[in-house]
């Protein structure tokens, strides 16, 4: 490949990276469509929908139950069993103007082999990079046959273990395919196949822009320091102009380049005055730029929008050990977040607005990092570009997890393939932060004993570390070394297992002690460590998603069998059922039940984010397991499959607040503290309560406090007999706000003074009025006449409606405004109304009529 450095005098606005991957110059395509399945036992050919997936188009075809219904899991798994196979015909006589002509096939799920009119021209084998088919010149003119044969891949798996001959815990990790189709302990066991991404032929003349991207080198004040980047593929020797030009700056410069047949690259210098920069969601703008590149050998200008932002991962030794901190453009973020996993089993089920729903509410609450986790698959565009614009971070694994790789000479190959052209194309993006290899590999060799369990010899031991390391610390920092130097990157997440106490010190930690360990929520005070990048706990989700999959919600428990064909965790039904019971009064009616399930994760997780928070700068990020679902299911999420939120999504906006306040209860002692990342120069005012039950106002006080920024404190504390004067504490709550001289909320927080269970609490008497705005919105209105928390509102009628705000505490005489999105009118809205609170838990459901 030939390298050229241009050196030019003009300024030009790039990115940290920007990449087009193989953008097509002077160019055309033609998308293939009609295309037609069948197994290749039966031969009986039916329409198919491409993109999409063997399951999708069997229940298209009214040919499987609907998986993802009661338990017809169970009634689909001979779908995985079969090899099925998909064809079309394609016509280039269209493209006869190009000299060049290619079949690119961009999601391949995953064995197949690829035949055209008969003949194989290839075979796949991992689903996570592209095909490139040239075509040759018999198959330009007239009609032609495409067809793809699929595989089954647990027998592929079968087959490579056999060959490897020493057993690994389990045989999917031979298949680079997504891990979580084999089932995870949130997921269903749907191993499927299919073309996931459009089916093209391209032609192209004389040249090509298979990639370009731009590197930040330096920033300082006032100026950017910057490498444009541009890797084209060229036909013959050419001399050509290239022009570049960014939007927002309205800077545009001229330069003609020689290439060589074949792969040339191009390196620009730039400097750029006065640049604006990316930030994360709370920091600053997430700007961004567009860069467009013509020239006159392509037909149009490519544009491709891109921000400028530099990343460092800060692992310094200090007093608490050694820190695991990001800073972006010099300053140090505190990653607020969660862990992401592929929005459906099926991947090409979810269409755009529901990318953009999710990422924007996340945004909206607060959210400035999420983890893609690697046991899914490498999001399309579209996600890293909302990412982009919405200002969050993106931690990106690798499709690693749990299971130890092998590293056969075929799997190092496609590994090595995989990760450059993943990185290649994601490097375009601000919002990546962090290349990680894996997710519990190390972990899992280290903590999981599956040597003994497996009765590994030391030879066996030998082999299967020997590939971990090959895999992890050779083939994929030996990728990014070649393709990304801009990013850090990060073997394995966890570094260290919860269980060893080195893991409070250094690294990221996934603490699983709750849950898992059956510790107590509390527990998340003393185990806090340099970055929380997974903890979590599970609820039920919506009422009208249970009854999606059940069929209704009468006479269901958790141990329903219809129930626990949706809880893929072994005693998860138990595990929720015995934490409640820590807490609450267990009730009787499952909607209560589900409603109490998500009350106590989200105070669970709100207990673990509070300490990890307070806990800056020696902690310095939190991403709780997990934002969102795959199916309808009882999971860890805060978003379950239908986007509906549960009480901790709503929850994160007061845990994710610039300013973070909690109050707590130690050693008869209420605690006030806050941490801040906001520029809050002045002096704060602190206003303590205690409240009975019946609304009354036992006492109060206030003061001046100053906050320092990035640093968790405790700004007061007050022994718990001198507020309550004299209250027993199941009457009464403490309550504080903190206020800006202009009475400006900037953040509040209550505690109960013993376990919710014990608590005298009153019939709130919650009133209502709903407004409507106009075009689908409505304003409701909520007040009580004694405090209620908590408080769930929702529509029997209309489970999608979006609330603005839900799960809230109501005090009296201090009206809660939500703003709500509906399709129905206010009549219909006004008759389906359901309301909670703690009060109302353990007592039947009111049906209350709006006024």
């Amino acid at each position: 490949m030939r390298r050229f450095r241009l050196f030019v005098g003009f300024d030009i606005l790039f990115a940290t990276i920007l990449c087009c991957h193989t953008v097509y110059c002077q160019s055309s395509y033609i998308e293939l469509n009609d295309f037609e399945f069948s197994s290749t036992i039966d031969g009986v050919w039916q329409t198919a929908r491409v993109p999409g997936t063997i399951h999708l188009d069997l229940l298209a075809h009214q040919q499987i139950p609907d998986p993802y219904l009661g338990e017809n899991e169970n009634m689909v798994q001979w779908v995985e069993r079969k090899t099925w196979q998909y064809r079309t015909t394609f016509d280039c006589r269209p493209l006869t103007n190009f000299r060049h002509l290619e079949l690119i096939l961009d999601g391949i799920d995953t064995h197949s082999e690829i035949y055209i009119d008969g003949e194989k021209v290839l075979s796949t084998r991992n689903m996570f990079h592209p095909v490139f088919i040239p075509i040759k010149d018999n198959w330009r003119n007239g009609f032609h046959e495409l067809k793809i044969v699929f595989r089954p891949a647990t027998l592929q798996d079968s087959l490579a273990s056999i060959a490897y001959q020493t057993k690994l815990p389990d045989n999917r990790t031979f298949s680079r395919k997504p891990g979580y189709q084999y089932g995870w302990d949130w997921g269903p066991k749907l191993i499927t196949c299919g073309i996931t991404a459009p089916v093209r032929i391209h032609g192209w003349n004389d040249l090509k822009l298979i990639n370009g991207c731009v590197i930040t080198r330096k920033i300082i004040p006032g100026k950017a320091y910057l490498e444009a980047v541009l890797e084209l593929h060229s036909s013959r020797v050419m001399t050509t102009s290239i022009e570049y030009f960014i939007s927002k700056a309205g800077i545009r410069a001229k330069t003609s380049v020689r290439l060589d047949t074949g792969r040339n690259e191009v390196r620009i210098p730039i400097q750029i005055d006065n640049a604006k920069l990316w930030w994360p969601n709370g920091y600053g703008e997430s700007f961004l730029y567009n860069l467009e590149v013509q020239s006159d050998s392509f037909e149009s200008p490519v544009t491709i929008p891109f921000g400028i932002r530099q990343v460092e991962l800060l692992q310094e030794p200090d007093s608490s050990g050694v820190s695991f901190a990001f800073r972006i453009n010099g300053q140090p973020v505190f990653a607020r977040g969660a862990n992401y996993i592929p929005q459906d089993n099926f991947i090409t089920r979810p269409d755009d607005n529901k990318y953009r729903q999710l990422l924007s509410r996340a945004a909206g609450q607060g959210f400035n990092m999420l983890r893609v986790w690697g046991g899914g698959i490498y999001e399309k565009d579209l996600f890293y570009h909302l990412c982009d614009s919405l200002g969050l971070m993106v931690w990106q694994d690798f499709m690693f997890a749990c299971y130890f790789p092998p590293a056969t000479p075929d799997m190092v190959d496609e590994v090595r393939n995989e990760a450059t052209w993943q990185v290649q194309r994601l490097r375009i993006h601000p919002s990546i932060v962090l290349w990680c290899g894996n997710n519990e590999i190390d972990e899992a060799w280290h903590n999981w004993g599956y040597q003994k369990v497996f009765g590994y010899s030391r030879e066996d031991s030998a082999k299967v570390w020997g590939d971990y390391k090959r895999l992890f610390d050779t083939i994929l920092p030996g990728v990014l070394a070649v393709n990304d130097t801009t990013r850090p990157w990060w073997p394995s997440s966890p570094s260290i297992g919860w269980g060893r106490k080195e893991s409070l010190r250094q690294g990221d930690m996934h603490y699983w002690g709750v849950w898992w360990g059956n510790e107590p929520f509390e527990i998340y005070k003393n185990k806090t460590g340099r970055f929380m990048s997974e903890f979590g706990f599970q609820s039920y989700p919506h009422p009208a998603t249970v009854s999606y999959w059940a069929g209704g919600r009468d006479s269901l428990s958790f141990s329903s069998p219809v129930m626990k064909s949706h809880q893929k965790h072994a005693t998860g039904g138990e595990t929720i059922e015995a934490y409640l019971k820590r807490d609450f009064d267990v009730p009787g009616d499952f909607d209560q039940y589900i409603y109490l399930s998500q009350v106590n994760q989200a105070i669970g997780i709100g207990l673990a984010i509070e300490s990890h928070r307070l806990a800056m700068p020696r902690c310095m990020g939190t991403l709780y397991w997990q934002l969102n679902d795959c199916w309808p299911v009882t999971s860890w999420s805060s978003v379950d499959y239908f986007s509906r939120p549960k009480a901790l999504f709503y929850h994160t906006k007061r845990l994710f607040a610039p300013t973070l306040m909690a109050a707590s209860v130690k050693m008869d002692t209420i605690w006030i503290e806050v941490v801040t990342e906001a520029n809050l120069t002045e002096d704060l005012n602190l206003k303590v309560s205690c409240i009975s039950f019946s609304g009354k106002n036992i006492s109060s006080y206030s003061k001046k406090v100053n906050l320092e920024i990035g640093r968790g404190q405790i700004i007061d504390k007050i022994a718990t007999k001198d507020l309550v004067k004299g209250y027993e504490s199941k009457n009464c709550f403490v309550s504080a706000f903190l206020t800006s001289d202009e009475n400006v909320d900037i953040a509040r927080c209550r505690t109960t003074l013993i376990r919710p269970a014990d608590l005298n609490l009153m019939d709130p008497g919650i009133s209502y009025s709903l407004r409507n705005s106009g075009s689908g919105k409505y304003e409701l209105i909520l007040d009580s006449k004694y405090p209620a928390f908590d408080v769930f509102v929702r529509f029997e009628n209309d489970p999608d409606a979006f609330f603005s705000d839900n799960f809230s505490d109501l005090i009296p005489g201090q009206p809660k405004v939500i703003i709500i999105e509906s399709g129905k009118s206010a009549s219909e809205l006004q008759g389906g109304l359901r309301v909670r609170s703690w009060y109302g838990a353990t007592i039947p459901e009111r049906n209350y009529r709006l006024h």
